[in-house]
């Protein structure tokens, strides 16, 4: 047989509950929702904007890539590296050659600036001065120069 709890529940208000008591307790009001929405509004349109800024300053900015055409290991010294740059005419690139040994090791690099270029691609043959005998030589990195 089920037995009655002697402890009396939780009291409750005699009348109804005055919302505006609610909404400023709770945060729940029309006003809250509104500034919310405000704030959700103007973050928005700030992303876009600077997703804007940064897609117009991407377009207008020169790209520049590569393609490695191949390599000769002269002696223990030098490394002559063959390859081509892709970019805009005018443009002007700053190219990190490597060569590297058997271990993957960067024996030798040089840093060549080219341009500004006078067509679309252009074919190019760097020496890179080696510590040791390198295995293979390599475009690193080409980047365009600011200020084209």
């Amino acid at each position: 047989m089920p037995t009655n709890p002697t402890t009396p529940g939780p009291a409750h208000p005699a009348g109804p509950v005055d919302p505006a008591i609610m909404a400023a307790r709770y945060r729940h009001g029309a006003g809250a929702s509104r500034r919310g929405l405000v704030v959700a509004g103007v973050v928005a349109v700030l992303l876009l904007i600077g997703a804007v800024v940064l897609q117009a300053t991407t377009l207008t900015r020169p790209s520049v890539r590569t393609e490695d055409l191949g390599f000769t290991v002269h002696d223990a010294t030098r490394t002559s590296v063959r390859f081509n740059v892709i970019t805009n005419p005018g443009t002007t690139v700053r190219c990190t050659v490597g060569a590297l040994n058997t271990s993957f090791t960067e024996v030798g690099f040089r840093e060549v600036v080219i341009g500004p270029v006078s067509a679309r691609t252009t074919s190019h043959q760097v020496d890179v001065t080696t510590t040791e005998l390198a295995t293979t030589g390599s475009v690193d990195t080409c980047a365009v120069v600011d200020g084209d």
